[in-house]
């Protein structure tokens, strides 16, 4: 429209052909200086880690050293070798909360394992055993196949309702949680769902339901499973999944604004717990040792890609020395990483409160190089899976 009308009024008013169009653009060079100005003002620069140390100086340093300098703000770090825990961090120490994104999974996992264990379901367990009403191929979908990443369901559910997909749509750009929907939404959207092939494919939505699966089969919620079968037990007083976010601490965009908490609604088995460096040491020694409920979650069962073999829910890489058992996160607000080495008994997390991915604090204490593979396994290629 206002091209239109420009082009118009140029043509119109041949006493000034040349007037107008400088002037506009001026006007529109000086609203894109102050709108990149205003950007910046808003905008924090890349920076380092923020606030006092605690803990370990080496471990900070050594964790500064692998993530880089970012829109950072606070970090919690935990180093394990055996029975022996080394913590670190920026701002933060091994008490802090955080959100823990997809580590969650390795949880529902978990749930999933000791249910079997429990007799409560088994692994061939589909869909339409546990919601009747369902039919067609999404009935057919097991359980297991949700655990290992081979569901053929997409990465996200279907939008439940117009409300739900604008406030989806918006949460990207106010940094609010995208997730909208309860337990009963998920579990409907499932009428509208197409099921692809039975390929590894990365799925928030599987883990969804195979929490939620889990919930109805037992005639609990997925909070109070998490509690009753694995944190109560464990004595992980400081990890739970939040029901409301009043009162929860926010973490960080990637670019260093204010990310409002994810609690997640009915997909929270895919993402939603909340925990600290402390408590995940417990979780990573007792699922490194066999003695956290679901435990046997953690063992490898297919491929997954080209680096990495899949359980339920953790993967194993295939190309590091040592290789490693692992799982990370990431929501609005926070990033995270956990992996252990069963054989050499030792592990690393790491917790930060800004979208970005930590990862690389896999360094701490494995490589990656071909050196390092070749030397550990003489004789062997990367990739072969030792």
């Amino acid at each position: 429209m206002d091209i239109g009308t420009d082009a118009l009024h140029a043509s119109a008013s041949p006493s000034h052909p040349r007037s107008a169009t400088p002037r506009r653009g001026i006007i529109a060079i000086i609203a894109a200086v102050v709108a990149a100005a205003l950007l910046l003002l808003i905008t924090p620069l890349p920076r380092g880690f923020q606030g006092e140390p605690t803990g370990d100086a080496t471990l900070v340093s050594e964790v500064e050293n692998v993530l880089g300098s970012k829109h950072w703000h606070h970090v919690s770090a935990a180093k394990i070798d055996g029975d022996d825990v080394t913590w670190g961090g920026v701002g933060a120490d091994e008490n802090t909360e955080f959100e823990i994104g997809s580590i969650t999974k390795t949880f529902t996992a978990a749930l999933f394992a000791d249910a079997i264990n429990r007799g409560e379901i088994d692994e061939d367990t589909r869909l339409g055993d546990v919601w009747p009403d369902l039919d067609g191929d999404v009935a057919e979908v097991t359980l297991a196949s949700t655990a290992m990443q081979r569901s053929g369901l997409p990465r996200l559910g279907p939008v439940v309702s117009f409300r739900d997909g604008l406030a989806n749509l918006l949460s990207g750009y106010l940094h609010t949680d995208p997730y909208r929907g309860t337990a009963a939404d998920l579990i409907d959207s499932l009428q509208d769902v197409d099921v692809g092939e039975k390929e590894p494919k990365y799925s928030n939505f599987a883990f969804g339901l195979l929490g939620q699966a889990l919930a109805t089969v037992t005639g609990s919620t997925y909070g109070d499973l998490v509690r009753d079968r694995i944190t109560e037990p464990l004595g992980m007083a400081s990890t739970y999944v939040p029901e409301s976010p009043e009162g929860l601490s926010h973490g960080y965009t990637a670019s260093g604004l204010s990310a409002a908490p994810w609690t997640m609604g009915g997909m929270s088995p895919a993402g939603a717990i909340r925990s600290t460096t402390h408590d995940l040491s417990i979780w990573l020694k007792a699922t490194a040792d066999g003695t956290a409920p679901g435990a046997k979650a953690a063992a490898p069962r297919e491929n997954f890609d080209e680096s990495d073999r899949i359980g339920w829910a953790w993967l194993t890489t295939t190309d590091r020395s040592p290789n490693l058992t692992w799982h990370n996160g990431g929501t609005g607000g926070y990033g995270s990483y956990l992996g252990f080495d069963a054989k050499t008994r030792q592990g690393v997390i790491v917790l930060a409160d800004s979208a970005i991915g930590v990862d690389d604090a896999a360094d701490l204490i494995s490589s990656d190089s071909p050196e390092a593979y070749r030397a550990q396994y003489p004789g062997a290629r990367a990739g072969d899976g030792l």
